[in-house]
């Protein structure tokens, strides 16, 4: 309204954010503009109030100076919380005030952002490239500008502030990137393309790295993430990252320190893109142990095959356990982590020294060759808890799972030992609890604080964050599991500090102790024990009780995001979700009726606690009952004849009492590449307790097939039954509480 004649108005289709400044740059060149600069700053985001102010005022007193860009500091905007985060990876041009680089000494200075730069239009002959997108187009058009004026000047302003936006929806530019265009164009028509022509200058390689490094470390052992791709498109995307690669020298790899590369990723890039590997090694000192008075010392390397020695003293120490980490990068390998515990002798007093393949290694990540013996003591007495109490918990709002059962073993068998179970005070299970003798204190109270930071262990059946951050160096955390594993969950627990890892199948053991996998856990860390529940669920079993229970799981992406507990914040659209509609479909099918009525069954109704927030959507028919959330789910599994789940790990309770599953599988390809989990070693056709099924019809079919045989398990799946299960024998807590106080 103040300046009218300031303002140009072009209407366009939309065609993509380079297609809009291309009409703008043609607008201003058949308009004679005079403007002597030009900058593109995108709809979405906004500009400090002294922006202008500030980019003029550096020009006006730098005519003479040959300076062709002005590249402005970006500064996150995230909408939903209204907050400002100044942590743009690329910021760190800024940090030391007004710079001027000359174009041909660029080298790691990255700029990639046409937005939040200004360029001189005099120079300015080349448009943007209207078919990359969504994110490289920029990177692009800047580079190719200061190619094509290498002998002039950039500037890098800190106070000239550009706000991005990152939208609530995610829908922001560097937000929305998985398109085969991010994968398979950028990498082609954009990096591969500067690449090829100026693959002699550093800077290039640089900004071609950076745009690579952040496909590279969102694939690593996510294959699935590229699901949308074919098998030959995949492919071609492999054939052009080592087409990029034979363009950047080893030597830019091993000085890139941007987007959070390092010196592992550097290891993969090298030995999954170059086939070559690096003129040096670096181990790291990961963690210790106390109480045995060993350390893990890792290194990353493409040759599993590399041997290793660990020299103290002079003389080469034992091994006590190995893991080699295998990571992938789709059908490669990317990297081998290996995993090493070593004891320090009791008389050792000068240095640790590591060599692989005869040649020394650097080790920790201050470029040292040797370890002082003297600082590795200081750390052992560092981590030695303050007492002897073990603390014990399940989830914050609910009790009845293996911490409680390995909780009341120790309490009425070892006395002895100190404990405290961790609970919140309104839990429905707190008053039982405390009724029956547990030593109870209420979750993230003073008290809790107090004894946490004093306890020797902490078991849990759970092991997220809300807890996971209370834990110290000098605390052993015991996950005594929720369940079974069958899915691959390293990516989420590889993030855990876990001191041992419960197992209860010989399968389940060899998937996450075993060399090749993707855990990071081996032999010194993971027990096959059993789970502590199991044996009152062996002791308290029924019969006869012609009792359907179904007990379907949850997905990531019909759910709210998780609070500061256990509990999760509600999503509107719940009901228009698949899930819902599938399920809400299934429980109201007459044919099911009837079919409970044929032969005098019941059905208890029991999702998974994710879902219960939206159990008033689901339309039950009044013959369904839906679980008493105050009952123990132990009793829900001892009372049902049959379960009918989907994916739920809660499939290996009935099978450990011998009752057969059916698996009503929906939506598998969608439910292994957007859930939490990845899929592992278990095959639900070969390795389940009951049939797979894909649609209702199917579902009642096997169904009345199994309500025929009096629910008997029969064929593969009584073999599969038979043989899941190590332990039987109702002694699985006297073998956990044995190791825990050995350790």
């Amino acid at each position: 309204k103040k300046y009218p004649k300031n303002i140009v108005y072009i209407y366009k289709e939309n065609g993509g954010q380079a297609s809009a400044r291309n009409l703008g740059l043609k607008y201003m060149q058949e308009n004679n503009y005079k403007a002597p600069w030009v900058t593109f700053t995108d709809p979405d985001d906004f500009l400090d109030r002294n922006y202008f102010y500030k980019v003029d005022k550096f020009l006006s007193a730098h005519q003479d100076d040959d300076i062709c860009m002005v590249g402005c500091s970006v500064i996150f905007y995230h909408e939903k919380q209204r907050i400002y985060k100044d942590n743009h990876p690329l910021n760190f041009k800024f940090k030391n005030g007004e710079i001027v680089y000359n174009n041909f000494e660029l080298k790691n200075n990255v700029h990639m952002h046409a937005a939040s730069s200004v360029f001189n239009i005099i120079y300015l002959v080349q448009e943007f490239d209207e078919k990359l997108k969504p994110n490289f187009e920029d990177a692009k058009f800047v580079n190719e500008y200061l190619l094509e004026n290498i002998d002039l000047k950039s500037a890098f302003l800190p106070k000239a502030k550009y706000f991005y936006r990152k939208r609530e929806d995610g829908t922001s530019t560097l937000d929305n990137s998985y398109t085969k265009e991010y994968f398979l164009t950028t990498i082609d028509i954009g990096t591969l393309s500067l690449l090829e022509c100026f693959y002699f200058n550093r800077n290039i390689q640089n900004v071609c790295l950076y745009h690579i490094i952040w496909q590279i470390k969102d694939l690593i052992n996510s294959p699935e993430k590229l699901s949308f791709m074919s098998e030959n498109e995949k492919q071609r995307y492999l054939e052009l990252l080592d087409q990029n690669f034979s363009y950047i020298d080893t030597e830019t790899i091993l000085d890139f320190n941007l987007a959070g590369c390092w010196f592992f990723h550097k290891v993969g890039i090298l030995n999954c893109f170059k086939i070559e590997k690096p003129p040096f090694q670096i181990a790291y000192i990961e963690d210790y142990d106390p109480y045995k008075e060993q350390i893990l010392i890792t290194y990353y390397t493409g040759d599993d095959k590399d041997v290793e020695s660990i020299v103290v003293d002079g003389e080469e120490v034992y091994i006590d356990y190995k893991k080699i980490v295998k990571y992938d990068f789709l059908d490669r390998v990317f990297y081998y982590q290996k995993r090493l515990w070593v004891h320090i002798p009791k008389n050792a007093k000068d240095k640790l020294e590591m060599f692989i393949n005869n040649e020394q290694s650097m080790v920790g990540r201050y470029g040292e060759y040797s370890l002082d013996i003297k600082s590795i003591r200081k750390e052992f007495q560092k981590r030695l808890p303050k007492s002897n109490i073990w603390l014990l918990m399940d989830r914050d709002y609910e009790a009845d799972d293996n911490a409680e059962h390995l909780y009341r073993h120790i309490m009425q068998n070892h006395p002895e030992q100190e404990i405290v179970f961790a609970l919140r005070k309104e839990s429905s299970d707190w008053e039982r609890l405390e009724k029956e003798g547990f030593n109870l204190v209420e979750f993230e109270s003073f008290e809790f604080e107090r004894i946490i930071k004093k306890a020797s262990k902490v078991i849990s059946s759970h092991a997220d964050e809300y807890l996971i951050r209370h834990v110290t160096l000098t605390q052993q955390f015991v996950f005594v599991q929720h369940g079974v594993i069958m899915n691959d969950l390293s990516r989420w627990l590889n993030s855990k500090k876990i001191n041992l890892f419960i197992t209860s199948t010989r399968a389940e053991y060899d998937s996450i102790a075993n060399n090749y996998n993707r855990y990071k856990f081996g032999k010194k860390e993971v027990l096959l024990t059993g789970l502590a529940r199991h044996d009152v669920l062996l002791k308290n079993n029924k019969s006869d009780t012609k009792q359907i229970l179904m007990m379907p799981t949850w997905r990531a992406g019909i759910v709210g995001n998780v609070t500061n507990s256990s509990k999760r914040e509600l999503k509107e659209n719940f009901k228009q979700s698949e899930y819902f509609q599938k399920w809400n479909s299934l429980l109201n099918n007459d044919s099911l009726k009837k079919l409970c009525e044929l032969y005098s069954y019941t059905i208890v109704f029991n999702p998974h606690p994710n879902i219960m927030p939206y159990l008033k959507e689901f339309n039950l028919p009044s013959y369904i009952k839906i679980a008493n959330q105050d009952e123990s789910l132990q009793v829900l599994f001892c009372n049902s004849s049959l379960m009918i789940t989907d994916y739920s790990s809660v499939a290996f309770e009935m099978a450990y009492l011998e009752k057969p599953v059916i698996y009503y599988q929906f939506d598998k390809e969608d439910f292994f590449n957007s859930h939490t989990l990845q899929k592992g070693y278990f095959d639900y056709t070969k390795d389940g307790f009951g049939p797979v099924v894909k649609n209702q019809e199917n579902l009642l079919k096997e169904l009345e097939n199994l309500l025929r045989n009096d629910c008997k398990p029969f064929g593969v799946y009584k073999d599969n039954i038979d043989s899941t299960f190590t332990f039987r024998d109702g002694r699985c807590c006297e073998r956990i509480y044995k190791i825990l106080n050995s350790v």
